[in-house]
């Protein structure tokens, strides 16, 4: 074994070249900036390793000028390292980063059991590892990888990934303590690009650490350990825990960015006193806890923060509700999809909601659901929903939080003047909907890899959790007789019934234009056609000639997606939504020819001034954007 150092793998001729494009999965919309997936993703692996009756603590520190790193001490880390940041192809936006004092960020957990598991571990594909959790090894050498069946927060094995991303040089160290290890083991990991040094290609992914015939292993050296302690500042004493180093880190990530996304995603664990945060910025010392939150957002010049205020009562609200309080409706049927109906409410607690939903009293809910992984039996389980009426809510809010993670991309409501708060800490649904999120875990898709075809009913249980605000708030606004209009016009629209005479169009392909596959999108900039009628129906639209047009375009661009919260729908949409060349999305057309571009866009090729066109099998509780475009 050789002394601590940085090593990356040399390639073999006719090895296949792929570079790492995990970093990719937390520049997302949805999370918005790499302070908001660096604090996402570090805190919820804290959550997934709490030590069961204990507190998470998160501490951060930035370096100052005073702490950060100078020529030998910055020079000693990089041994091994320096020469591939500069090589050929290396993927660094700039390398020349390593020539400046190194500045860090050290973000450490308390109140978790550390990297536990067998340091040695190389594979879990063998029956001498199958069925047993390794943090150490799923956590240092996997990508995309996770434990089969995990209850836990993260589910891709992606998580980690947002450190390197987080560096200017891609690279992170990592100090362990074990929970059953009194030991300190320190490695490192580097993610560059498939790059080439003296003709020689080396795979992207590099370890610090010792090495047994090229096999790294963490250092564990209490000399090398103690010095490193020193050298980044490590509060980190016997604790068990993990503690990650940033060096370099992107210049965007500071503590005031840091705390706006604690509070964003983690508030509920902050005010139900599970988790804390104290942060360390040269003499600066702040602490993010239940008693210092609000105090924290009025310091704040924030355009929004009277709305996360509110939003921040309500869920303080939602933490005091005692379990005799919950208005538990009635279960849906055990062996049928579920579905939202005012048959759930007993009627005379119907009644009584809907009086307190008038008078703007806060309503607790408990929602039973049944779920049913594909061929097990079926498990009870359940999940809660706040509601409150706010005059001052310009548009329609609902959070949703799974296991103290907000999952930001989900949302259904659409009344202004409606806060809505969703719990899921039930083992057996929190699991349900995690095989559903994407790997940023901002999202629950019907269609994920990991939940397509896992459970019997999936799709509608998921949407049942889904739409959940949109369904309730639904049913508290129905009259005694029929339903309000005014009430719901923001989020709905009356059903016209749908003709049965129009062809169904083959969507795959035959003779229409474009089979070929050369189709492609128009270029962004093309007008609105406004000859065009376009009218919700069941589940879908109708497209035709508006009366009083003169004249109709021989050919038009259908662009279709589900509406989102914020940011523009098109750009936001993904194949897990629908796709039109599959099932359930039905393509009907009489007097007109179409041909799939994209799985979300259509090209129309008008052959007779009274065509109709008609798309269906759309979620019919999700609201669709659908833009018409003349060529």
């Amino acid at each position: 074994m050789n002394s601590a150092e940085w090593k990356f793998r040399k390639m073999s001729r006719g090895e296949i070249n792929v570079d790492p494009i995990e970093g990719e999965f937390f520049t997302t919309e949805a999370l918005g900036s790499i302070s908001n997936a660096l604090i996402r993703e570090a805190i919820q692996n804290s959550l997934d390793a709490e030590i069961s009756g204990e507190q998470v603590k998160i501490h951060i520190s930035f370096s100052s000028s005073v702490s950060r790193l100078e020529a030998e001490r910055k020079d000693y880390y990089l041994t091994g390292l320096r020469q591939h940041l500069f090589s050929r192809h290396s993927g660094l936006v700039d390398s020349s980063t390593v020539k400046e004092p190194m500045d860090y960020i050290v973000i450490e957990d308390f109140g978790t059991r550390g990297l536990e598991g067998e340091i040695e571990q190389d594979e879990d594909l063998g029956t001498e590892w199958n069925g047993t959790k390794n943090d150490f090894f799923y956590f240092w050498r996997n990508i995309g990888r996770a434990v089969e069946g995990t209850t836990a927060r993260g589910r891709w094995g992606l998580g980690k990934t947002v450190f390197q991303a987080a560096s200017k040089i891609n690279s992170f160290f990592g100090l362990t303590i074990r929970k059953k290890d009194p030991r300190k083991l320190l490695m490192g990991q580097s993610v560059l690009k498939i790059h080439s040094l003296n003709g020689q290609r080396f795979a992207p992914y590099g370890y610090y650490g010792i090495f047994d015939n090229g096999f790294a292993l963490p250092i564990a050296d209490e000399q090398i350990i103690r010095m490193f302690c020193r050298d980044f500042n490590i509060q980190r004493k016997n604790q068990p825990g993990l503690s990650v180093i940033i060096p370099y880190p992107d210049e965007e990530i500071g503590p005031s960015s840091i705390i706006r996304s604690a509070i964003h995603h983690y508030f509920f664990p902050i005010l139900s006193n599970d988790l804390i945060i104290t942060l360390k910025n040269g003499a600066d010392d702040y602490v993010i806890d239940s008693q210092t939150i609000f105090h924290f957002l009025d310091r704040t010049e924030w355009p929004d923060k009277e709305t996360i205020r509110r939003r921040l009562e309500l869920a303080q609200w939602c933490i005091s509700v005692n379990e005799s309080e919950y208005v538990r409706i009635n279960e849906p049927e055990q062996k049928k999809a579920p579905k939202w109906d005012h048959e759930l409410f007993d009627p005379k607690i119907l009644k009584e909601l809907m009086q307190k939903f008038d008078k703007r009293t806060r309503i607790p809910i408990l929602v039973p659901l049944w779920v049913k992984r594909a061929n097990e039996k079926t498990e009870h389980s359940f999940f809660k929903v706040y509601v409150e009426r706010d005059e001052h809510a310009e548009k329609g809010e609902d959070h949703f939080i799974r296991d103290g993670v907000t999952i930001t991309g989900v949302s259904s409501m659409r009344q202004r003047g409606i806060r809505v708060i969703v719990s899921v800490s039930d083992n057996t649904l929190s699991k349900f909907l995690g095989d559903s999120e994407n790997p940023s875990h901002t999202e629950w898709q019907e269609r994920s890899q990991k939940f397509r075809g896992k459970y019997d009913w999936g799709v509608s249980c998921l949407r049942y959790v889904k739409n959940s605000p949109r369904e309730i708030v639904r049913i508290l606004s129905r009259p005694a007789k029929g339903r309000d209009e005014t009430l719901l016009k923001d989020f709905f629209y009356i059903d016209v019934a749908e003709k049965k005479e129009a062809d169904e169009i083959d969507k795959s392909g035959g003779d229409m234009p474009g089979e070929d596959g050369k189709e492609k999108l128009p270029p962004k900039d093309l007008p609105i056609d406004l000859s065009l009628r376009l009218r919700r129906i069941k589940g879908g639209f109708k497209l035709d000639k508006k009366p009083d047009a003169a004249a109709i375009p021989r050919s038009i661009v259908i662009q279709i997606a589900y509406d989102v919260r914020h940011g523009n729908p098109f750009k936001k949409y993904r194949p897990f939504d629908f796709s039109l060349k599959e099932e359930p999305i039905k393509i009907r057309g009489k007097g007109v020819k179409a041909s799939i571009l994209e799985p979300n866009a259509l090209k129309l090729f008008i052959e007779d001034s009274k065509f109709v066109l008609t798309v269906t099998g759309f979620d019919p509780n999700r609201d669709l954007r659908v833009k018409t475009l003349r060529e």
